[in-house]
């Protein structure tokens, strides 16, 4: 079939790639002249949180040696080895205005450099994802008489030049405990921000990445979940819930101490900075499509005072800094606003569409975290937002040409509607809003997975013998046969597969 792709950052190229595999011609439309999606937008000192293992596609290492957390120029150089390694067509450049749709497929407008053109795809992937919108905003009153800089991620310029001055970042998600590590690292004198104190995960525990310890199906067993789709797992979830908060309190417990989230600090000082870091929400519940690791250097420099950390809500700006609801007031020559980006607004679907998919405020909940009931011919990629991204976009896109294919059979309309609004009633209830919460899968990552690979007939455990599947990280190239796996499956089948009953 002839599809098209809006987007071409990892997921854009993820979903490509597979589908090019299974024989169908693919073009990928990149509204500007860099791949990367989010990556070409990132500021320079931005590292990976996950580590080089785990973000690669399933059957492409990365070809140059890189640091375990690769920075923003070895992801770039990666995706574009990727494009020319599977040799995808990716027009740069090219930005889909506008979709409408036929009987059979989409009509898409496309503005290039030669100007506008029109052409027909069966099926239209959206891969501009979840971060690709408008950076948030904030009400702040009287902005304008600030006498400083006020500045967002994407407007910094040179961090080096904040050497010396008094920098407010306001936020608490990654990029704002980033830039306030990375401003203090430059000599700044730096005051953060926020409302409501987040987890941030340790790099290290125990003498282990912690990426090694997420990826690892004990983490995702015990991670409550709308769905378990082991049967041990949904007993203990459902009968022994006690077990479950255990393991979680001695994790909180554990991180806590790691991080030097504790009270016990002679300085009067100190304790008071530290507490206002502490989290007093669970870490189930504040574990939404991703957690933030810490910066190596964040709590040091809190513990030193080069980073000051002040809980409260800001409700303007005068002409000499922030100015916060308590009546405290914050000296700053820069004032950085890091409050994450806006839900995507899909602002080239036919408006019926675009009104499904932007009409709650945290999003909609896809079928599978893939394709709305409600709309034709049109799936997502990288919607399906989890700690394995990359093999997980593949997965969920074998599984997309599998249903185009005509090898698996869906539900009905309202039965996919049904397990779309159990998902988004478990969300709503056990998980912190974000613009996006309905997009994430997160630490669940195994669940929703191991679903997809038994919808399809294929082998979800991929580790050799019960102990090594239990404890053993996951890493990206373990889903590697899954592919020559499904189109052997294929050759020899002789009826559609029907979709389980079970929430993903």
């Amino acid at each position: 079939m002839h599809i098209a792709i809006v987007g071409s950052g990892v997921s854009g190229i993820g979903a490509a790639k597979v589908l090019a595999r299974l024989g169908h011609e693919v073009i990928i439309f990149e509204k500007s002249a860099q791949i990367g999606g989010v990556w070409a937008r990132a500021y320079d000192q931005v590292r990976l949180q996950n580590v080089a293992a785990h973000y690669r596609f399933t059957d492409f290492d990365w070809p140059f040696p890189v640091d375990e957390h690769p920075g923003v120029a070895d992801v770039l150089a990666y995706l574009e080895a990727a494009v020319l390694h599977y040799g995808l067509d990716v027009r740069r450049s090219h930005e889909v205005v506008s979709m409408s749709e036929t009987p059979k497929g989409w009509q898409l407008e496309i503005a290039g450099p030669q100007g506008k053109s029109n052409e027909h795809f069966d099926h239209v992937i959206i891969a501009v994802g979840l971060f690709s919108g408008e950076q948030a905003d904030m009400e702040l009153a009287d902005r304008e008489k600030f006498e400083g800089q006020l500045l967002s991620e994407r407007t910094l310029g040179d961090i080096s030049a904040f050497a010396g001055k008094r920098v407010a970042v306001i936020g608490f998600g990654k990029t704002a405990v980033d830039l306030a590590s990375m401003s203090a690292d430059h000599g700044a004198k730096v005051t953060h921000i926020f409302r409501q104190p987040r987890w941030l995960l340790p790099r290290r525990v125990l003498g282990r990445n912690i990426a090694d310890i997420a990826a690892a199906r004990i983490s995702t067993r015990m991670t409550p979940s709308w769905v378990h789709w082991d049967k041990r797992e949904a007993i203990m979830h459902k009968y022994f819930p006690w077990s479950v908060k255990a393991y979680w309190k001695a994790s909180e417990w554990l991180f806590r101490a790691t991080l030097g989230l504790h009270p016990f600090y002679f300085d009067p000082k100190v304790r008071k900075r530290m507490a206002a870091l502490s989290p007093d929400q669970a870490l189930t519940y504040q574990m939404r499509a991703a957690a933030a690791l810490a910066p190596d250097r964040y709590f040091g420099q809190v513990r030193t005072g080069a980073i000051n950390p002040v809980q409260g809500n800001v409700k303007g700006l005068d002409k000499a800094g922030v100015a916060l609801s308590s009546g405290e007031k914050v000296a700053a020559d820069t004032v950085i606003i890091a409050v994450g980006y806006k839900a995507p607004e899909f602002s080239f679907l036919p408006e019926k569409y675009k009104k499904l998919m932007t009409k709650d405020a945290d999003g909609a909940q896809l079928y599978r975290h893939v394709v709305h009931p409600g709309i034709p011919r049109l799936a997502f990629a990288g919607f399906n937002h989890c700690y394995m991204h990359m093999a997980g976009v593949e997965i969920a896109t074998l599984w997309y040409g599998a249903v185009i294919a005509g090898h698996l059979e869906l539900p009905s309309e309202d039965e996919m509607l049904a397990c779309t609004a159990r998902i988004t009633a478990w969300k709503q209830t056990n998980s912190l809003f974000e613009p996006t919460r309905a997009y994430g899968v997160g630490g669940r990552f195994h669940n929703y997975l191991d679903i997809l690979l038994t919808e399809l007939g294929l082998k979800a455990k991929r580790k050799p013998g019960a102990l090594r599947d239990h404890f053993l990280p996951y890493l990206a190239k373990d889903y590697a046969g899954v592919f020559d796996e499904y189109e052997k499956l294929v050759a020899e089948a002789d009826a559609a597969r029907k979709s389980l009953p079970f929430d993903a």
